[in-house]
């Protein structure tokens, strides 16, 4: 069976869900922000602060490329990982994608209420307004690559309604 792979924006539900769906399944769960911690042995955010975003980006690219095809994996991207060095092409030609499309608004109030600080494009400690700003902006441009997704949904969307939708494509 072919892997599915979960996009979307930071706090967009991707690990909860893809748990949800792995153990459904009988699938793999692998968060590729996991992936790369331990080959770097170092936080997300660290490899940002230290190494920069193009480091890290060459780095995420080479995890999503290790991913082998029809492993009954489901994988959580990272929220940039499908729009930088072709992901999204890479993503489509070895999988099942599914985009959990959360309104920025929603997603302000997840990450707010989240005690993760592993959001390193994403600063809590601006004003809401200027975080609010950040991740319109962030939306704006990733959604070109994420509505090129097999399946799109709202990102309220329960598991059984995924594999609904699944089941229609597969």
């Amino acid at each position: 069976m072919k892997n599915i792979f979960l996009l979307g924006m930071p706090s967009s539900g991707k690990s909860t869900l893809g748990k949800q769906l792995a153990k459904r399944l009988d699938f793999q769960f692998v968060d590729t922000d996991d992936l790369i911690e331990n080959q770097e042995t170092t936080t997300v955010s660290d490899i940002f602060q230290y190494k920069g975003e193009d480091y890290f980006r060459l780095v995420e690219n080479k995890i999503l490329r290790g991913i082998q095809p029809n492993q009954k994996l489901i994988v959580a991207t990272g929220g940039g990982m499908p729009c930088f060095h072709s992901g999204i092409d890479f993503i489509k030609a070895n999988g099942i994608s599914i985009f959990l499309n959360v309104e920025p608004e929603d997603l302000l109030k997840r990450i707010q209420k989240s005690d993760a600080n592993n959001r390193p494009l994403i600063n809590k400690t601006t004003s809401q307004e200027e975080l609010l700003a950040n991740i319109k902006k962030r939306y704006e441009d990733r959604f070109q690559y994420y509505k090129q997704a097999d399946i799109q949904i709202d990102g309220s969307i329960d598991v059984d309604q995924i594999l609904w939708l699944l089941d229609e494509i597969v």
